[in-house]
Protein backbone atom coordinates (compact mmCIF):
# COMPACT_ATOMS: atom_id res chain seq x y z
CA UNK A 1 0.00 0.00 0.00
CA UNK A 2 1.02 3.37 -0.91
CA UNK A 3 2.72 5.39 1.89
CA UNK A 4 0.39 8.67 2.71
CA UNK A 5 2.80 11.81 2.98
CA UNK A 6 0.15 14.83 3.48
CA UNK A 7 -2.50 16.64 2.90
CA UNK A 8 -2.93 18.40 -0.36
CA UNK A 9 -2.31 22.23 0.15
CA UNK A 10 -5.60 24.06 -0.53
CA UNK A 11 -3.70 26.08 -3.42
CA UNK A 12 -2.30 23.16 -5.15
CA UNK A 13 -5.70 21.37 -4.55
CA UNK A 14 -7.29 24.11 -6.50
CA UNK A 15 -5.93 23.04 -9.60
CA UNK A 16 -7.79 19.45 -9.81
CA UNK A 17 -10.98 20.90 -8.20
CA UNK A 18 -11.24 22.82 -11.33
CA UNK A 19 -10.17 20.50 -13.85
CA UNK A 20 -11.89 19.07 -16.49
CA UNK A 21 -12.17 16.62 -19.65
CA UNK A 22 -11.85 20.26 -21.77
CA UNK A 23 -10.15 22.06 -19.42
CA UNK A 24 -6.99 20.20 -18.18
CA UNK A 25 -4.68 22.12 -15.64
CA UNK A 26 -1.08 20.84 -16.66
CA UNK A 27 1.39 23.36 -17.78
CA UNK A 28 4.79 22.70 -19.65
CA UNK A 29 7.51 23.71 -21.56
CA UNK A 30 8.96 23.45 -24.79
CA UNK A 31 12.71 24.07 -24.81
CA UNK A 32 14.89 23.36 -28.44
CA UNK A 33 18.58 22.58 -28.38
CA UNK A 34 21.23 23.01 -30.28
CA UNK A 35 24.16 20.41 -30.10
CA UNK A 36 27.62 21.97 -29.94
CA UNK A 37 29.66 19.12 -27.68
CA UNK A 38 29.39 15.88 -29.87
CA UNK A 39 26.85 15.07 -32.52
CA UNK A 40 23.05 15.15 -31.99
CA UNK A 41 22.01 11.76 -31.89
CA UNK A 42 25.21 10.97 -29.18
CA UNK A 43 23.10 14.11 -27.15
CA UNK A 44 19.78 12.75 -27.11
CA UNK A 45 20.74 9.36 -25.97
CA UNK A 46 23.02 11.26 -23.14
CA UNK A 47 20.21 12.94 -22.25
CA UNK A 48 17.64 9.96 -22.33
CA UNK A 49 20.84 8.07 -20.25
CA UNK A 50 20.82 10.90 -17.82
CA UNK A 51 16.73 11.52 -17.41
CA UNK A 52 15.89 7.64 -16.86
CA UNK A 53 18.71 7.28 -14.31
CA UNK A 54 17.66 10.07 -12.16
CA UNK A 55 16.36 9.88 -8.75
CA UNK A 56 13.01 11.49 -8.83
CA UNK A 57 12.59 14.14 -5.77
CA UNK A 58 9.00 15.12 -3.78
CA UNK A 59 6.73 16.16 -4.78
CA UNK A 60 7.38 14.15 -8.44
CA UNK A 61 6.80 10.72 -6.69
CA UNK A 62 3.58 11.89 -5.26
CA UNK A 63 0.47 11.19 -6.82
CA UNK A 64 -2.89 12.14 -5.72
CA UNK A 65 -5.57 10.10 -3.24
CA UNK A 66 -9.07 11.65 -2.91
CA UNK A 67 -10.73 9.98 0.01
CA UNK A 68 -14.56 9.38 0.33
CA UNK A 69 -13.78 11.32 3.89
CA UNK A 70 -11.18 13.96 4.23
CA UNK A 71 -9.05 15.94 2.81
CA UNK A 72 -7.04 14.93 -0.63
CA UNK A 73 -4.05 13.38 0.63
CA UNK A 74 0.02 13.01 -1.51
CA UNK A 75 0.39 9.31 -1.84
CA UNK A 76 3.96 8.22 -2.62
CA UNK A 77 4.17 6.06 -5.58
CA UNK A 78 5.31 2.29 -4.89
CA UNK A 79 6.89 1.72 -8.13
CA UNK A 80 8.11 4.57 -10.67
CA UNK A 81 7.31 3.72 -14.46
CA UNK A 82 10.41 4.88 -16.63
CA UNK A 83 9.10 4.21 -19.66
CA UNK A 84 5.70 5.90 -19.24
CA UNK A 85 7.15 9.17 -17.45
CA UNK A 86 10.40 9.73 -19.74
CA UNK A 87 9.38 8.97 -23.55
CA UNK A 88 11.56 9.06 -27.20
CA UNK A 89 9.85 10.73 -29.92
CA UNK A 90 10.26 12.06 -33.23
CA UNK A 91 9.34 14.14 -36.15
CA UNK A 92 10.31 13.79 -39.95
CA UNK A 93 13.49 14.94 -40.58
CA UNK A 94 14.24 17.60 -41.18
CA UNK A 95 11.53 18.88 -38.73
CA UNK A 96 10.68 22.53 -38.70
CA UNK A 97 9.56 24.06 -35.53
CA UNK A 98 6.37 24.56 -36.79
CA UNK A 99 5.76 20.48 -36.97
CA UNK A 100 7.52 20.48 -33.58
CA UNK A 101 5.05 22.47 -31.93
CA UNK A 102 1.97 20.90 -33.62
CA UNK A 103 3.53 17.57 -32.27
CA UNK A 104 3.81 19.03 -28.52
CA UNK A 105 -0.16 20.09 -29.42
CA UNK A 106 -0.83 16.58 -29.93
CA UNK A 107 1.11 15.43 -26.78
CA UNK A 108 -0.22 18.37 -24.18
CA UNK A 109 -3.93 17.19 -24.71
CA UNK A 110 -5.89 15.57 -23.01
CA UNK A 111 -6.24 15.27 -18.90
CA UNK A 112 -3.06 13.28 -16.51
CA UNK A 113 -3.84 10.37 -15.23
CA UNK A 114 -4.43 10.34 -11.58
CA UNK A 115 -3.12 7.51 -10.64
CA UNK A 116 0.53 8.22 -11.60
CA UNK A 117 2.57 11.02 -10.32
CA UNK A 118 1.46 14.20 -12.35
CA UNK A 119 4.54 14.67 -14.65
CA UNK A 120 5.32 13.31 -18.54
CA UNK A 121 9.19 14.36 -20.65
CA UNK A 122 9.80 14.00 -24.49
CA UNK A 123 13.00 14.43 -25.87
CA UNK A 124 11.74 14.82 -29.50
CA UNK A 125 14.56 14.43 -32.54
CA UNK A 126 14.52 15.15 -35.95
CA UNK A 127 14.43 19.11 -36.20
CA UNK A 128 16.40 20.97 -39.04
CA UNK A 129 19.65 22.43 -38.19
CA UNK A 130 20.80 19.04 -36.28
CA UNK A 131 18.79 20.09 -33.21
CA UNK A 132 16.74 18.15 -30.86
CA UNK A 133 13.91 19.66 -27.83
CA UNK A 134 12.30 18.81 -24.56
CA UNK A 135 8.97 18.80 -23.95
CA UNK A 136 8.11 18.39 -20.38
CA UNK A 137 4.61 19.03 -18.67
CA UNK A 138 3.74 18.64 -14.86
CA UNK A 139 0.20 19.48 -13.27
CA UNK A 140 -0.17 22.60 -11.92
CA UNK A 141 -0.54 20.86 -8.27
CA UNK A 142 2.71 20.32 -8.58
CA UNK A 143 4.72 23.35 -9.30
CA UNK A 144 3.93 27.20 -10.15
CA UNK A 145 6.51 29.50 -12.44
CA UNK A 146 8.29 30.82 -9.75
CA UNK A 147 9.36 27.30 -8.60
CA UNK A 148 9.47 25.75 -11.97
CA UNK A 149 12.22 28.57 -12.65
CA UNK A 150 14.29 28.12 -9.68
CA UNK A 151 14.43 24.32 -11.01
CA UNK A 152 14.92 25.01 -14.23
CA UNK A 153 17.99 26.88 -13.37
CA UNK A 154 19.72 24.40 -11.01
CA UNK A 155 19.22 21.85 -13.39
CA UNK A 156 20.97 23.79 -16.44
CA UNK A 157 24.55 23.53 -17.07
CA UNK A 158 26.43 26.72 -17.64
CA UNK A 159 28.75 25.65 -19.99
CA UNK A 160 29.01 23.19 -23.32
CA UNK A 161 31.76 21.09 -21.24
CA UNK A 162 29.37 20.24 -18.42
CA UNK A 163 28.11 16.83 -19.67
CA UNK A 164 25.89 16.04 -16.61
CA UNK A 165 22.14 15.89 -16.97
CA UNK A 166 20.39 16.97 -13.79
CA UNK A 167 16.48 16.81 -14.35
CA UNK A 168 13.54 19.13 -13.53
CA UNK A 169 11.89 16.40 -11.63
CA UNK A 170 15.41 15.05 -9.21
CA UNK A 171 16.12 16.24 -5.67
CA UNK A 172 18.09 19.36 -7.06
CA UNK A 173 17.56 21.31 -3.58
CA UNK A 174 17.75 20.45 0.24
CA UNK A 175 14.18 19.88 2.14
CA UNK A 176 12.94 23.41 3.24
CA UNK A 177 12.08 23.60 7.01
CA UNK A 178 8.97 23.00 6.65
CA UNK A 179 9.17 19.68 5.14
CA UNK A 180 11.62 18.27 8.02
CA UNK A 181 11.09 16.34 11.33
CA UNK A 182 9.56 18.77 13.81
CA UNK A 183 8.80 18.54 17.68
CA UNK A 184 5.27 19.25 19.22
CA UNK A 185 6.18 21.91 20.11
CA UNK A 186 6.90 22.91 16.51
CA UNK A 187 3.83 21.53 15.41
CA UNK A 188 1.88 23.80 18.17
CA UNK A 189 3.70 26.71 17.13
CA UNK A 190 3.47 26.34 13.28
CA UNK A 191 -0.01 25.93 13.98
CA UNK A 192 -1.03 28.96 15.85
CA UNK A 193 0.55 30.95 13.45
CA UNK A 194 -1.10 29.25 10.38
CA UNK A 195 -4.62 30.70 12.76
CA UNK A 196 -3.13 33.80 13.11
CA UNK A 197 -1.53 34.69 9.24
CA UNK A 198 -5.68 33.58 8.31
CA UNK A 199 -7.18 35.55 10.35
CA UNK A 200 -5.33 38.39 9.29
CA UNK A 201 -5.78 37.40 6.02
CA UNK A 202 -9.79 37.16 6.08
CA UNK A 203 -9.19 40.97 7.97
CA UNK A 204 -7.35 41.83 4.33
CA UNK A 205 -9.55 40.41 1.90
CA UNK A 206 -12.51 41.95 3.67
CA UNK A 207 -11.32 45.50 3.27
CA UNK A 208 -10.11 45.48 -0.09
CA UNK A 209 -13.61 44.10 -1.02
CA UNK A 210 -14.81 47.62 1.08
CA UNK A 211 -12.05 49.55 -1.20
CA UNK A 212 -13.31 48.06 -4.55
CA UNK A 213 -17.59 49.03 -3.03
CA UNK A 214 -15.97 52.54 -2.40
CA UNK A 215 -14.16 52.38 -6.07
CA UNK A 216 -17.35 50.95 -7.65
CA UNK A 217 -19.30 54.01 -6.33
CA UNK A 218 -17.10 56.35 -7.52
CA UNK A 219 -15.66 57.27 -4.45
CA UNK A 220 -12.24 56.16 -4.46
CA UNK A 221 -10.34 56.83 -8.08
CA UNK A 222 -7.96 53.91 -9.74
CA UNK A 223 -7.19 52.75 -12.90
CA UNK A 224 -6.94 49.16 -11.50
CA UNK A 225 -10.07 47.38 -12.94
CA UNK A 226 -12.93 45.95 -10.69
CA UNK A 227 -13.56 42.21 -10.36
CA UNK A 228 -15.70 40.79 -12.97
CA UNK A 229 -15.56 43.96 -14.92
CA UNK A 230 -14.30 42.68 -17.65
CA UNK A 231 -15.59 43.30 -21.19
CA UNK A 232 -17.33 40.44 -23.20
CA UNK A 233 -15.02 39.80 -25.86
CA UNK A 234 -14.14 36.95 -28.07
CA UNK A 235 -11.42 35.51 -25.98
CA UNK A 236 -14.05 34.15 -23.16
CA UNK A 237 -15.67 32.02 -25.10
CA UNK A 238 -16.38 28.39 -23.77
CA UNK A 239 -13.07 26.21 -23.58
CA UNK A 240 -12.77 22.38 -25.19
CA UNK A 241 -9.73 19.86 -25.28
CA UNK A 242 -7.92 21.31 -28.40
CA UNK A 243 -5.28 23.92 -28.14
CA UNK A 244 -2.74 26.42 -31.04
CA UNK A 245 0.20 27.58 -30.07
CA UNK A 246 1.80 30.47 -31.04
CA UNK A 247 5.11 31.32 -30.52
CA UNK A 248 7.69 34.35 -30.60
CA UNK A 249 10.85 35.65 -29.77
CA UNK A 250 13.19 38.45 -29.58
CA UNK A 251 16.10 40.18 -27.64
CA UNK A 252 15.07 41.15 -23.91
CA UNK A 253 17.04 43.98 -24.14
CA UNK A 254 14.44 45.36 -26.55
CA UNK A 255 11.76 45.11 -23.84
CA UNK A 256 14.70 47.09 -21.57
CA UNK A 257 15.14 49.72 -23.84
CA UNK A 258 11.65 50.64 -23.87
CA UNK A 259 11.21 50.14 -20.13
CA UNK A 260 14.28 52.48 -19.35
CA UNK A 261 13.46 54.98 -22.10
CA UNK A 262 9.52 55.37 -20.88
CA UNK A 263 10.11 54.80 -16.90
CA UNK A 264 7.85 51.61 -17.06
CA UNK A 265 8.70 47.55 -15.97
CA UNK A 266 9.18 45.43 -18.72
CA UNK A 267 5.91 43.37 -17.40
CA UNK A 268 4.24 46.92 -18.45
CA UNK A 269 5.94 46.23 -21.73
CA UNK A 270 4.75 43.15 -22.22
CA UNK A 271 1.15 43.79 -21.68
CA UNK A 272 1.27 46.44 -24.06
CA UNK A 273 2.50 44.04 -26.97
CA UNK A 274 0.08 41.89 -25.85
CA UNK A 275 -3.09 44.74 -26.04
CA UNK A 276 -2.24 46.00 -28.99
CA UNK A 277 -2.17 42.45 -30.62
CA UNK A 278 -5.10 41.47 -29.45
CA UNK A 279 -7.21 44.74 -30.54
CA UNK A 280 -5.79 44.13 -33.86
CA UNK A 281 -6.68 40.36 -33.54
CA UNK A 282 -9.92 41.68 -32.68
CA UNK A 283 -10.69 44.21 -34.90
CA UNK A 284 -9.84 41.79 -38.28
CA UNK A 285 -12.78 39.42 -37.08
CA UNK A 286 -15.14 42.71 -36.18
CA UNK A 287 -15.62 41.67 -32.59
CA UNK A 288 -14.14 44.89 -30.73
CA UNK A 289 -14.71 44.86 -27.37
CA UNK A 290 -16.97 48.07 -25.98
CA UNK A 291 -14.45 48.95 -23.53
CA UNK A 292 -10.39 47.98 -22.29
CA UNK A 293 -9.67 44.68 -22.65
CA UNK A 294 -8.42 43.24 -18.63
CA UNK A 295 -5.30 41.02 -18.29
CA UNK A 296 -5.01 38.53 -14.92
CA UNK A 297 -1.25 38.84 -14.31
CA UNK A 298 0.12 36.45 -11.61
CA UNK A 299 2.50 37.38 -8.73
CA UNK A 300 4.75 35.19 -7.17
CA UNK A 301 4.31 35.17 -3.41
CA UNK A 302 7.01 32.82 -2.27
CA UNK A 303 9.29 33.23 0.75
CA UNK A 304 13.10 33.61 0.41
CA UNK A 305 14.75 30.50 1.10
CA UNK A 306 11.41 28.63 -0.09
CA UNK A 307 12.64 26.17 -3.22
CA UNK A 308 9.57 23.77 -2.61
CA UNK A 309 8.13 22.62 -5.88
CA UNK A 310 4.32 23.39 -5.19
CA UNK A 311 1.85 26.49 -6.05
CA UNK A 312 2.39 29.80 -4.45
CA UNK A 313 1.12 32.54 -6.54
CA UNK A 314 -1.23 35.43 -6.28
CA UNK A 315 -2.81 37.65 -8.92
CA UNK A 316 -3.62 41.22 -10.36
CA UNK A 317 -5.68 42.24 -13.23
CA UNK A 318 -4.46 45.14 -14.99
CA UNK A 319 -6.62 47.21 -18.25
CA UNK A 320 -4.19 46.71 -21.57
CA UNK A 321 -5.64 50.44 -22.67
CA UNK A 322 -8.60 51.94 -24.79
CA UNK A 323 -9.32 51.04 -28.73
CA UNK A 324 -7.97 53.02 -30.99
CA UNK A 325 -4.79 54.81 -28.98
CA UNK A 326 -1.34 55.71 -30.00
CA UNK A 327 0.91 52.48 -28.85
CA UNK A 328 2.92 54.98 -27.00
CA UNK A 329 -0.27 56.19 -24.83
CA UNK A 330 -1.65 52.62 -24.65
CA UNK A 331 1.89 51.71 -22.23
CA UNK A 332 1.00 54.68 -20.12
CA UNK A 333 -2.27 53.55 -19.69
CA UNK A 334 -1.39 50.23 -19.21
CA UNK A 335 1.50 51.46 -16.86
CA UNK A 336 -0.80 53.68 -14.60
CA UNK A 337 -3.41 50.51 -14.32
CA UNK A 338 -0.77 48.25 -12.89
CA UNK A 339 0.39 50.85 -10.66
CA UNK A 340 -2.80 51.31 -9.35
CA UNK A 341 -3.31 46.99 -8.74
CA UNK A 342 0.04 46.52 -7.46
CA UNK A 343 -0.55 49.46 -4.71
CA UNK A 344 -3.69 47.46 -3.86
CA UNK A 345 -1.98 44.23 -3.72
CA UNK A 346 0.68 46.08 -1.14
CA UNK A 347 -1.97 46.58 1.18
CA UNK A 348 -2.69 42.92 1.72
CA UNK A 349 -0.56 39.54 3.17
CA UNK A 350 0.45 36.78 1.05
CA UNK A 351 -1.73 34.41 2.69
CA UNK A 352 -4.64 37.37 1.72
CA UNK A 353 -3.38 37.59 -1.52
CA UNK A 354 -2.97 33.94 -2.39
CA UNK A 355 -6.58 33.72 -0.32
CA UNK A 356 -8.32 36.33 -2.98
CA UNK A 357 -7.06 34.65 -5.94
CA UNK A 358 -8.51 31.10 -4.49
CA UNK A 359 -11.79 32.99 -4.20
CA UNK A 360 -11.88 35.02 -7.02
CA UNK A 361 -10.19 32.34 -9.91
CA UNK A 362 -12.50 29.43 -8.37
CA UNK A 363 -15.70 32.06 -8.93
CA UNK A 364 -14.14 32.75 -12.19
CA UNK A 365 -14.26 29.26 -13.14
CA UNK A 366 -17.87 28.11 -11.78
CA UNK A 367 -19.69 31.31 -13.35
CA UNK A 368 -18.24 30.26 -17.07
CA UNK A 369 -18.99 26.57 -16.69
CA UNK A 370 -22.52 28.08 -15.84
CA UNK A 371 -26.05 29.79 -17.02
CA UNK A 372 -25.04 33.00 -14.88
CA UNK A 373 -21.86 33.39 -17.84
CA UNK A 374 -24.25 35.22 -19.95
CA UNK A 375 -25.06 37.99 -17.52
CA UNK A 376 -22.15 38.59 -15.48
CA UNK A 377 -18.99 39.82 -16.47
CA UNK A 378 -15.82 37.85 -17.40
CA UNK A 379 -12.95 38.47 -14.67
CA UNK A 380 -10.26 39.06 -17.07
CA UNK A 381 -10.17 38.96 -20.93
CA UNK A 382 -6.51 37.07 -20.96
CA UNK A 383 -4.17 35.58 -18.75
CA UNK A 384 -0.55 37.45 -18.60
CA UNK A 385 2.45 35.76 -17.30
CA UNK A 386 6.52 36.62 -17.77
CA UNK A 387 8.79 34.43 -15.79
CA UNK A 388 12.50 35.89 -15.66
CA UNK A 389 14.61 32.95 -16.14
CA UNK A 390 18.52 32.32 -15.73
CA UNK A 391 20.38 35.03 -17.00
CA UNK A 392 23.40 33.03 -18.23
CA UNK A 393 23.46 30.72 -21.58
CA UNK A 394 22.18 27.14 -20.80
CA UNK A 395 23.31 23.85 -21.75
CA UNK A 396 22.17 20.08 -21.23
CA UNK A 397 24.19 17.10 -21.71
CA UNK A 398 26.78 19.25 -24.55
CA UNK A 399 24.12 21.17 -26.22
CA UNK A 400 22.42 24.84 -25.92
CA UNK A 401 19.30 25.57 -25.45
CA UNK A 402 18.02 28.33 -28.30
CA UNK A 403 14.34 28.71 -27.51
CA UNK A 404 11.85 28.09 -24.15
CA UNK A 405 8.19 28.57 -25.17
CA UNK A 406 6.26 28.29 -22.16
CA UNK A 407 2.87 25.71 -22.68
CA UNK A 408 0.47 26.94 -19.87
CA UNK A 409 -3.01 26.16 -19.20
CA UNK A 410 -6.32 28.08 -19.87
CA UNK A 411 -8.44 29.10 -16.77
CA UNK A 412 -10.78 31.76 -15.36
CA UNK A 413 -12.83 31.48 -18.32
CA UNK A 414 -10.71 32.59 -20.95
CA UNK A 415 -9.66 30.86 -24.08
CA UNK A 416 -5.90 32.56 -24.17
CA UNK A 417 -3.20 32.52 -22.20
CA UNK A 418 -0.01 34.35 -23.07
CA UNK A 419 3.34 33.39 -21.14
CA UNK A 420 6.61 35.19 -21.68
CA UNK A 421 9.65 33.57 -20.73
CA UNK A 422 13.43 35.24 -20.68
CA UNK A 423 16.86 33.82 -20.12
CA UNK A 424 20.35 34.56 -21.43
CA UNK A 425 19.27 37.75 -22.77
CA UNK A 426 16.55 36.22 -24.77
CA UNK A 427 12.51 36.87 -24.71
CA UNK A 428 10.36 34.09 -26.18
CA UNK A 429 6.82 34.14 -25.93
CA UNK A 430 4.09 32.21 -26.26
CA UNK A 431 0.21 32.29 -26.97
CA UNK A 432 -1.99 28.85 -26.54
CA UNK A 433 -5.49 29.07 -27.52
CA UNK A 434 -8.72 26.93 -27.49
CA UNK A 435 -8.39 26.28 -31.14
CA UNK A 436 -12.29 26.50 -31.85
CA UNK A 437 -13.03 29.91 -29.68
CA UNK A 438 -9.44 31.46 -30.88
CA UNK A 439 -8.03 29.92 -33.68
CA UNK A 440 -5.34 32.60 -34.84
CA UNK A 441 -2.37 31.59 -32.22
CA UNK A 442 0.51 32.15 -34.36
CA UNK A 443 -1.45 35.20 -36.24
CA UNK A 444 -1.96 36.72 -32.24
CA UNK A 445 2.14 36.41 -31.31
CA UNK A 446 3.00 37.64 -34.69
CA UNK A 447 0.53 40.70 -34.01
CA UNK A 448 2.90 41.21 -31.13
CA UNK A 449 5.80 40.98 -32.58
CA UNK A 450 4.39 43.62 -35.33
CA UNK A 451 3.29 45.75 -32.12
CA UNK A 452 6.64 45.42 -30.60
CA UNK A 453 8.42 47.22 -33.55
CA UNK A 454 5.79 49.88 -33.50
CA UNK A 455 6.70 50.55 -29.65
CA UNK A 456 9.89 50.76 -30.32
CA UNK A 457 9.74 53.07 -33.36
CA UNK A 458 7.13 55.49 -31.47
CA UNK A 459 9.42 55.81 -28.23
CA UNK A 460 12.52 55.72 -30.00
CA UNK A 461 14.15 53.30 -27.50
CA UNK A 462 15.63 51.09 -30.11
CA UNK A 463 18.38 48.33 -30.50
CA UNK A 464 20.51 47.84 -33.32
CA UNK A 465 18.33 47.18 -36.34
CA UNK A 466 19.72 43.87 -36.99
CA UNK A 467 17.83 42.15 -33.58
CA UNK A 468 14.78 43.23 -34.76
CA UNK A 469 14.59 40.74 -37.40
CA UNK A 470 12.62 37.16 -36.69
CA UNK A 471 15.12 35.13 -35.42
CA UNK A 472 16.66 31.98 -36.95
CA UNK A 473 17.55 28.64 -35.23
CA UNK A 474 21.00 30.00 -34.24
CA UNK A 475 23.96 27.71 -35.58
CA UNK A 476 26.47 29.43 -33.19
CA UNK A 477 26.19 31.17 -29.55
CA UNK A 478 26.27 34.58 -29.57
CA UNK A 479 28.67 36.78 -27.34
CA UNK A 480 26.81 36.75 -23.02
CA UNK A 481 25.73 39.46 -22.46
CA UNK A 482 25.66 40.99 -18.70
CA UNK A 483 22.62 41.52 -16.99
CA UNK A 484 21.33 43.81 -15.03
CA UNK A 485 17.89 42.33 -13.66
CA UNK A 486 17.58 41.91 -9.89
CA UNK A 487 16.44 38.75 -8.00
CA UNK A 488 14.81 40.24 -5.06
CA UNK A 489 13.86 36.76 -3.57
CA UNK A 490 10.49 36.42 -1.84
CA UNK A 491 9.26 40.55 -3.06
CA UNK A 492 6.03 40.17 -4.52
CA UNK A 493 6.35 40.91 -8.23
CA UNK A 494 4.41 39.60 -11.46
CA UNK A 495 5.68 36.79 -12.94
Amino acid sequence: MSRIVKNIPLMDLVSYLIESVDSPTHVGMLQIFKPVNGSCSEIVQRVLKGYRESEVGPPFNYYPVFPGFGMPKWAETETFDVSYHIRHAAVPAPGTERQVIDMVMDLHAGMMDRSRPGWIAYVIEGLEDDCFAVYWKVHHAYIDGASAIMRFDACMAKAPDDLAVRPLWGPLFEPSKKNRDFSLTDLFSEAGKGAGSQAKAMQDIAQAIGRFALQAGGLVKREAPLPFSAPKSMFNKPVFATRHLGVGATELDRFKAIARQERVSINEVALTIVGAALERYSEKYAEMPDKPLVAACPMAVRKEGDTDASTQIAAISVKLGESGIDIRERLQQVHTSSRDAKDEAKNMSREALMNYLILIAGTADLLSKSPLSDYVPPLSSVNVSNVAGPVHRCYVGGAEMIRSYPVSTLAGGTAINITFSSFGGRMDYAVITDALAVPGAQEIADFMTEAMVELEATTAARVKPASRKKPALRKKPAARKKSTRGKAAGRKKPV
